[in-house]
């Protein structure tokens, strides 16, 4: 999903997650190496994110940022004392699929969810989620790889510091954990003992095993709003009724990763209107699951 420039190096002006790691991994330097780029720590993962800046993406007539949707990015967590497990996401336009499934075929990648995120955006976007286990540099030089083979800039420049007034959303769902020009992110993290590929993993969004939620000001009044909620398969029902309830559109259920424990699904909408009205809905659908009900500020 989503972030943020998830850009989507340490606290910036933009929206990226507070430093908090007293000590620098080694394996984080060679990543931040490999990737030409600071990335961010946090929870004892790290992450580098790579905002789609190059595309002008439209629903409508509403035209969206790349933190709402359309950074590519890459987690890392630490395994032993030298390899890493890392899980992602490409945001790719459908032309630029093949050429990066092939890239990660040849670099060994698993590759276990090629799908939509939303509907009726323009170009069409394609996400391609991946995950890969071993020695730090070498890990991120295959995914660097497969970057190569699109047009993501893999120099992101630094997102304009938000000077949207999002107290109205804030009240209701708690403070945003990041925001930058005209969009805010909101991470509910859930209350299980998660695992990948047999990891025990945090629910965090520097892994994307939280829910999160954007919005982003559109002018005049209104915002728009999508996201994606972690959700167990008895709480799929109550979750789409709550958000189509409050005219948030479900355009996506689907799985991410495949090796992970509890099984859990993916759930994208996407709507418009007033903030405060668009963000009682997430609220809505937020009651249905075992997770946190608030945003966990990051800040």
């Amino acid at each position: 999903m989503f972030v943020i420039a998830l850009a989507m190096d340490g606290q910036t002006v933009c929206a990226q997650r507070k430093t908090t790691s007293p000590a620098v991994d080694p394996r984080w330097t060679a990543i931040r190496r490999v990737f030409g780029q600071d990335g961010e720590s946090h929870d004892g993962y790290f992450r580098v994110n790579l905002p789609r800046s190059d595309l002008a993406v439209h629903i409508g007539s509403d035209a969206l940022e790349s933190p709402f949707e359309f950074t590519s990015y890459m987690g890392f967590a630490p395994v032993g004392k030298t390899d890493v497990l890392a899980m992602g996401e490409y945001v790719l336009r459908d032309d630029e699929v093949a050429n990066v499934l092939s890239e990660l075929r040849r670099q060994g990648i698993s590759t276990p969810a090629v799908h939509n995120h939303l509907i009726g955006e323009a170009p069409r976007i394609v996400y391609i989620h991946v995950m890969a286990r071993g020695p730090a540099e070498s890990v991120a030089a295959k995914l660097k790889a497969a970057f190569e083979k699109s047009g993501t800039p893999l120099k992101p420049a630094s997102e304009p510091a938000s000077a949207v007034d999002w107290s109205s959303v804030d009240a209701i769902l708690g403070k945003h954990s990041e925001a930058s020009n005209h969009v805010a992110e909101y991470e509910f993290p859930r209350r299980e003992h998660l695992t990948v590929d047999g990891i025990p993993v945090k629910s965090s969004g520097m892994l994307e095993t939280a829910s999160e939620v954007v919005f982003q000001q559109l002018g005049n009044g209104r915002a728009a709003c999508g996201g994606e909620l972690l959700v167990l398969p008895n709480e799929i029902d109550a979750v789409v009724w709550a958000l189509d309830e409050h005219g948030l559109h479900v355009t996506a259920i689907h799985n991410h990763m495949i090796e992970q424990s509890p099984h859990m699904y993916w759930m994208h909408w996407y709507g418009t209107g007033d903030a405060a009205t668009l963000a009682r809905g997430v609220a809505a659908a937020l009651e249905h699951t075992n997770g946190a009900h608030k945003s966990a500020s990051e800040e």
